[in-house]
């Protein structure tokens, strides 16, 4: 007698189940890799999308309020720290201001 195995996947069209008769090793290797690249192919198409809504949210953003835009382009980029010491900082601005230099003129 011959073993079926049947797999149910959640890969179909509009999140429909779909229901796969497999006999042997081979057809459940074929099939392991067929639902491995339609599970690809759904993670590339959402990731187009997220990209896609990005751009447009950042678009709309420069077009209403550019200062907001580019306000919230750069918050990726910086990271809080810890401010420097009062006592830090006098020493750093009276080593700039405290020297008198000579400039071309």
């Amino acid at each position: 007698m011959e073993q079926v195995l049947i797999i149910y996947s959640l890969i179909g069209k509009r999140g429909r189940f779909l229901k796969n008769i497999v006999t042997n090793a081979r057809e459940v290797a074929q099939l392991t890799e067929t639902l491995t690249q339609k599970l690809q192919t759904k993670a590339q198409r959402i990731r187009r999308y997220e990209k896609r809504e990005t751009q447009y949210s950042q678009n709309k953003m420069f077009k209403e309020d550019t200062k907001k835009f580019y306000r919230n382009l750069g918050m990726k980029t910086i990271e809080a720290r810890e401010p420097p010491s009062i006592a830090e900082t006098e020493t750093y601005w009276k080593s700039v201001w405290g020297e008198e230099a000579q400039h071309n003129e």
